[in-house]
């Protein structure tokens, strides 16, 4: 009854400003991706702060897994909503953002207008560390989501689908059919007990807003052709259709700007490397591509729409869903979709490995010392991303000069 008590008096006490504060410093420091920021949220506020309990947090994080987006991203903004309401969920989200969506820009516009200036070693190594991370990713989350065979042949029938038919624009309806072929194949039969539905309006009007732009976005885009509607609802897809957050964002954003040609492969490849060297959330790296784009606007203006636009959904669904989530869960039926939706996107993930990052990265002996050193670096040596795409960018800058 004491720390109940405890809990809920910090609760009084929580500002607007001190949500924005303690998620600035963990967007400061929070090195290692999405599990490793849960983990700092985890230590954070449940450890220190004591925010939340154990259980109450466990929940949070199951939240935002379920929903298409950045996982650690929601978490935030699902503490900052639980604080102080829809208020809380934008401060919490601006402070863990900021940093790194500042240094994204600064380097997209330093990167657009020097560099001629950066060694094509430099880029060696870049491209050497994102491939030995990305598969990475690849293997821890084929460990979670690919454990048995029906799993492996939806993720299979993707990443077949993608590479040999080249339909990365049809990944909206390999999402429905991995949806479908979950409920087919699996049956969660863990018993959730559920709870009365309550109406509550704001959360309708919410996902009514979500539903109305993800469908008029694009309509408005080909009608008007206007070049500033057409980015935003790229990224505004985009984070729409992110499922497992993080590294998976590779995909989407490859399809939707890499091969509409919005941008060059080295441009997109070095910006992708720079997101894993700086803290804070993946996303931010929708910044460094806004703010690579060669348009009349301005290169801030432009980088801060398409951050803007990526985490709206997020923003959108957590507030919108957030209300039902433990009726939500207590289906099965829902909990089966996500399991084949998990391995579509793992699907997703092994296609974009091919192409563009080993398609772009093998192409002399210089490339494959480099991979190798980067997998001795990230695998056995265990070194923090950020230090790996450190090391490795520093030694192609050197090989390339001996």
């Amino acid at each position: 009854m004491k720390k109940k008590k405890k809990i809920n008096n910090q609760k009084e006490k929580i500002s607007l400003f001190l949500i924005f504060f303690e998620f600035l410093m963990l967007g400061l420091t929070s090195f290692g991706g999405p599990i490793a920021h849960i983990a700092f949220f985890r230590e954070n506020f449940v450890i220190k702060k004591k925010w939340f309990d154990e259980k109450t947090y466990i929940d949070i994080v199951s939240f935002s897994n379920f929903l298409p987006g950045p996982s650690s991203s929601q978490v935030g903004m699902c503490i900052g909503y639980l604080k102080r309401g829809i208020l809380g969920t934008f401060f919490a989200w601006l402070g863990f953002t900021l940093p790194s969506a500042i240094i994204m820009i600064m380097f997209a516009i330093g990167y657009i207008n020097f560099n001629e200036y950066v060694s094509s070693g430099f880029l060696q190594g870049i491209k050497a560390v994102v491939l030995i991370i990305v598969l990475q990713a690849i293997i821890g989350m084929s460990k979670h989501y690919l454990n048995d065979f029906k799993k492996i042949f939806i993720a299979l029938c993707t990443l077949i689908t993608l590479i040999a038919f080249d339909l990365y624009t049809f990944q909206f309806l390999l999402l429905i059919f991995s949806a479908i072929l979950g409920l087919l194949f699996f049956n969660d039969h863990s018993f959730i007990r559920s709870e009365k539905i309550k109406i509550n309006y704001n959360s309708i009007m919410f996902l009514t807003l979500f539903f109305t732009i993800f469908i008029c976005l694009p309509l408005i885009a080909n009608i008007y052709e206007i070049k500033l509607i057409e980015i935003s609802d790229k990224f505004f897809r985009t984070g729409s259709l992110v499922f497992g957050g993080g590294h998976v964002v590779l995909p989407l954003l490859k399809n939707e700007i890499l091969n509409s040609q919005l941008i060059n492969e080295e441009t997109f490849i070095f910006g992708y490397g720079l997101a894993q060297a700086i803290p804070g959330p993946l996303f931010t790296f929708s910044a460094f591509l806004g703010s690579s784009l060669n348009l009349e606007f301005g290169k801030i203006f432009v980088g801060s729409l398409c951050l803007i636009m990526i985490f709206l959904p997020s923003f959108l669904m957590v507030l919108g869903v957030m209300p039902y989530w433990n009726f939500l869960r207590s289906f099965g039926k829902v909990r089966s979709c996500l399991i084949g939706v998990n391995a579509c996107v793992v699907g997703f993930l092994i296609a974009a490995f091919y192409d563009p990052i080993i398609v772009s990265t093998l192409n002399d002996k210089n490339d494959y010392f480099l991979i190798l050193l980067g997998a001795v670096i990230v695998f056995f040596l265990k070194f923090p991303q950020w230090l790996s795409v450190l090391t490795l960018s520093i030694c192609g800058f050197i090989i390339n000069y001996l």
